[in-house]
């Protein structure tokens, strides 16, 4: 059993130049698992002496936006202090048309690096003979053999409908040419060349062999070595599949393992480019793997904590800019939780969440001295946006309808209510009563002060129904937050929050009782309070459809 090595991510590091965050997604432990899990699998001592050392390929599925790079980038860095290690960015080389020389010159500069030698060692060098017939190209080559040997076009020997055709072929002298001797000929040197070949992928191997055993033996390292390729679903198509073979068919070589990291739906799709839709090409690359890991996607809220500059959603920038959000909230983190559960709820994948909470951070960034603007509704909006542009307009303009699952016609309310049924989801609201309830008036005044300080709670469902609804226009007006068409009721919608504040406090005091539904009516006593009710729905029409021009062009960096 192989010793247990520990990697600690806890902190941040750079490495080559590159700064890499403290492991937010918690990702060390998978590092440590399959480190464990490979080296048994390369390299066992207990085994029989020849077979102590093995080949072994794991791809490491993982989705975009689930950290792949990043987990990539620090456990390869992370093995060098145990075993011989190379990272390939497939990505970035492809340009290249050559997967196998891509390969080998990272193989060669990254081992000869870790052994401290210079780049003219010896012990790092390959004939440049044995590189040449690794390449040679047979489908080109009998084309060559043809015009090097008899100075013919092999495109006349293509084209001739019959053996009598074959036997009048002439060279560019005009003399005729015998048939026989031309096939001999071909034959000879396509064997020659397949031997030149096999002889080359087996002295490569050697070689490969001999430079992991160099690093093992001048830094005292142990096996396997590690030979990870990233990014390979992002190449073009042929590149990709090449790529796969090469790692196949000639470094199948013994104490390496491979980690091939890509988002396997993606890389089907490039198989599938080649060899058509009807191709299986989940059996197809099941053949280069012994075993597949698959690296899940962390929580929303994680994920866009990585990706989305959240600095300009914290108390301090609003407080400088001159800024208020609706739900009033100091922490940053607090605020983009409330993002990530409306982004949830509507089911928007990694990309577009990215996408939306950039909108918002830039609709905010952008925003005058003095403005105002409730995240809520600009996400909710910014998310209907994205679904349905002609429903948002509907939205916008008050003049949603929409069919019930009964078949009845119903308003945006209930459209909400419908849809968000099976939503638990919570937002949260920083309170501080003592100094919320200034405005208010007397009588209520003196019982809300006495709610305790922090974060309240309330549904999204409730958001919806009592609040977005209402500030978009809904007809609905039984789920509005509060019936405020009463002809009796001279109070103002204000006022009547700090009624039910006062009430909801102390009913459950009477009764014994927690006290429950109070998130949502401070959200709604700020919503009017703070005047969040006179920011039109034009005006936030307006940003949304600014906002929505921006689409991000991700370079998948170090934290996908």
């Amino acid at each position: 059993m192989p010793e247990k090595i520990a990697l600690d991510w806890s902190n941040k590091d750079v490495i080559e130049e590159e700064s890499f965050p403290r492991d937010t997604l918690n990702r060390a432990k998978y590092a440590e698992f399959l480190t464990q899990f490979l080296v048994g699998q390369g390299y066992d001592t207990t085994r029989e002496p020849n077979d102590e050392k093995r080949n072994y390929v794991l791809n490491l599925n993982s989705e975009w936006g689930s950290g792949k790079t990043y987990f990539l980038k620090r456990w390869s860095h992370d093995l060098k202090a145990h075993f011989p290690v190379v990272y390939i960015d497939a990505w970035q080389q492809d340009y290249s048309d050559d997967p196998l020389m891509t390969a080998v010159s990272s193989i060669i500069k990254q081992l000869r690096d870790q052994a401290k030698m210079p780049e003219n060692s010896p012990k790092f060098q390959l004939p440049k003979k044995a590189l040449g017939l690794l390449k040679a190209a047979l489908p080109g080559f009998a084309k060559s053999v043809a015009k090097r040997y008899l100075d013919i076009d092999l495109a006349a020997l293509m084209q001739a409908n019959d053996e009598s055709e074959l036997e009048k072929v002439k060279d560019e002298n005009g003399n005729l040419i015998d048939m026989g001797d031309l096939a001999s000929t071909m034959v000879k040197q396509l064997i020659d060349e397949h031997d030149g070949k096999k002889k080359a992928i087996n002295d490569l191997k050697i070689h490969v062999a001999n430079w992991v055993k160099t690093v093992t033996e001048t830094q005292e390292l142990t096996y396997p070595a590690f030979i990870f390729i990233d990014e390979l679903d992002r190449c073009r198509p042929n590149y990709a599949v090449e790529m796969l073979e090469t790692i196949k068919h000639i470094f199948d070589i013994k104490g390496i393992v491979f980690v091939v990291a890509t988002d396997t739906e993606q890389l089907q799709h490039a198989v599938k480019a080649i060899y058509g839709e009807g191709f299986d090409a989940r059996l197809y690359l099941g053949r280069f793997f012994n075993s597949r890991f698959s690296l899940k996607a962390p929580d929303l809220k994680s994920f866009l904590e990585v990706h989305t500059d959240i600095s300009k959603l914290s108390g301090e920038y609003l407080a400088n800019a001159g800024i208020q959000i609706l739900p009033p909230n100091e922490n940053a983190k607090v605020t983009l939780s409330n993002i990530s559960m409306i982004l949830g709820a509507f089911k928007m994948p990694p990309r577009t969440a990215i996408q939306i909470a950039d909108r918002v951070v830039a609709t905010i960034s952008n925003m005058p001295n003095g403005s105002k603007i409730d995240i809520l509704m600009l996400t909710t909006l910014l998310c209907l946006n994205e679904e349905d542009h002609k429903r948002f307009q509907d939205i916008v303009a008050g003049r949603f309808e929409y069919k019930s699952k009964g078949g009845k016609d119903i308003f945006l309310s209930g459209y909400l209510s419908e849809r968000f049924e099976q939503n638990n989801g919570i937002l949260k609201i920083q309170i501080n009563p003592s100094e919320d309830s200034n405005a208010f008036k007397n009588p209520y005044k003196p019982t809300c002060t006495h709610y305790p300080a922090g974060l309240y709670e309330t549904s999204f469902n409730d958001y919806l129904k009592k609040l977005f609804s209402s500030h978009c226009g809904s007809q609905n007006n039984f789920l509005g937050f509060l019936d405020l068409n009463r002809e009796a009721d001279t109070q103002t919608p204000f006022e009547r929050i700090q009624e039910e504040l006062r009430s909801n406090y102390n009913q459950p005091r009477k009764e014994n009782k927690p006290l429950t539904n109070s998130g949502l009516l401070w959200l709604q006593a700020h919503y009017y309070k703070d005047k969040f009710d006179q920011v039109s729905i034009e005006k936030y029409r307006d940003y949304v459809e600014l906002a929505s021009a921006l689409d991000l062009i991700e370079e998948d960096t170090k934290h996908d």
